[in-house]
């Protein structure tokens, strides 16, 4: 019997390091960033990444139901919408409030990153490894926007009625995702900054929302404070004003993501705001505006990045900002392990 059970785990053990070899692939640490790795499996083991999932889905579920009932096939018939314009205007307001959600759980991510693991006591630990501050930051960066867009490729089956009357096409969802990934990556790294600043979660993630709602008001309202605070002349005709966005609206994300679908609702938000929208010239040379007016600086650059320039520069924008919050949080961490 012992030579049997001895020859039994010899079996066993060759069998083991068969199937370790073949998933070697799957199990071996990330060759790219090892924080990586270590948010996805300690994400994925929490209950509490299910739940959000599910309430996510849900919440997506319930404003797709409203909006159709309040779209209402009655209702659309007496407004002469046809089901493609219809799906249309369902999918506009699904990217807007897609996008209020990305911004909230990318920012709350990030803003737990650095603190979360000062309150475990674990960031003595992670600061005492050979990893630099930069591959930190960055593994906990990409870590908060993927768990944001996850949930928007998640919460897609939603949305799979709208495609029946072609109301969307693929070159438009994939610009909507470029504005996603963009605004999830400024976000994280606005909470990111703020993790790494306070010592509380609680201070950081509202010092993250605080920040990311100016962000997209104080953009999307630029123009009309503008207006508002210039003074014209006590008498006679106003002088013309600039045609084209300000630059602060191209950092807008709503305003970016109208773009990004072409959609009539910015023509209704440039006459509230006061500002003329100009499409981007197909040539630099010759810009769709009158003699009479001047392009903003915005308008010009667009002009010269094409029909969907001002999706680019807003994208440019984003990433900038990333880069400079994700470097400010890096020599924050940096001074933490040097004074520990």
């Amino acid at each position: 019997m012992p030579a049997k059970e001895a020859a039994w785990r010899v079996k066993e053990a060759a069998w083991r390091e068969a199937l370790r070899q073949k998933l070697g692939g799957l199990l071996a640490p990330t060759p790219l960033n090892p924080i990586i790795e270590l948010e996805f499996r300690a994400r994925m083991r929490r209950s509490r990444t299910v739940v959000l999932l599910v309430a996510y889905v849900a919440v997506v579920a319930a404003v797709f139901v409203l909006g159709v009932v309040l779209s209402g096939i009655n209702r659309a018939s007496r407004l002469h919408a046809s089901p493609y314009e219809v799906s249309w205007l369902l999918f506009q307001a699904m990217m807007l409030a897609e996008l209020v959600l990305t911004g909230a759980v990318a920012g709350a991510s990030g803003a737990g990153a650095i603190s979360g693991e000062r309150e475990r006591q674990t960031l003595d630990v992670l600061l005492t490894t050979r990893l630099p501050a930069w591959r930190i930051m960055t593994g906990k960066l990409v870590a908060a926007v993927a768990l944001s867009l996850w949930l928007v490729v998640a919460s897609f089956p939603v949305f799979l009625p709208l495609f029946r009357f072609n109301a969307v096409d693929p070159g438009t969802l994939l610009k909507v995702g470029a504005v996603f990934a963009a605004s999830g990556l400024a976000w994280a790294a606005l909470g990111l900054f703020f993790s790494t600043l306070f010592r509380r979660t609680i201070p950081a993630v509202i010092a993250t929302y605080a920040t990311a709602s100016g962000w997209v008001i104080l953009t999307l309202i630029s123009r009309t404070l503008l207006n508002a605070l210039r003074q014209g002349p006590p008498y006679g005709p106003l002088p013309p004003q600039p045609v084209g966005p300000l630059a602060v609206e191209v950092a807008s994300p709503v305003l970016a993501l109208l773009y990004a679908m072409r959609s009539p609702l910015l023509e209704a938000w440039n006459w509230i705001a006061g500002s003329i929208a100009v499409p981007p010239s197909p040539s630099p040379v010759a810009p769709l505006t009158p003699a009479q007016n001047r392009l903003t600086v915005a308008a010009r650059v667009a002009a010269y990045l094409g029909a969907d320039g001002y999706f680019w520069l807003y994208v440019a924008i984003a990433l900038l900002v990333t880069f400079v919050l994700t470097a400010a949080a890096t020599l924050l961490l940096n001074r933490r392990r040097a004074e520990g």
